[in-house]
């Protein structure tokens, strides 16, 4: 099925392009989707502790189970003062 992952600040940065669309099985989640994403993205590496899942603009968790056409945005935590 085919998803479409966002990646916004330092992410985005890290990996070059602000989007990409990705083939994965059925029944992924987001959690499966990250180790994808790793060995796509080697500089990722590291960072995913701080990272923050909307799946279809709705905060998700790393259990959430993605069904096809889903848009998956990535924030880094990001903290101010």
């Amino acid at each position: 099925m085919e998803i479409t992952v966002r990646f916004f600040a330092s992410l985005r940065d890290a990996v070059g392009v602000g989007q990409c669309a990705l083939m994965v099985p059925a029944g992924t989640t987001l959690e499966e989707l990250v180790r994808h994403l790793l060995t796509l993205y080697p500089r990722l590496e590291g960072h995913q502790a701080s990272w923050h899942f909307a799946v279809n603009q709705v905060h998700a968790e790393p259990h959430t189970v993605l069904q096809p056409g889903d848009r998956v945005a990535i924030f880094p935590y990001v903290a101010g003062g």
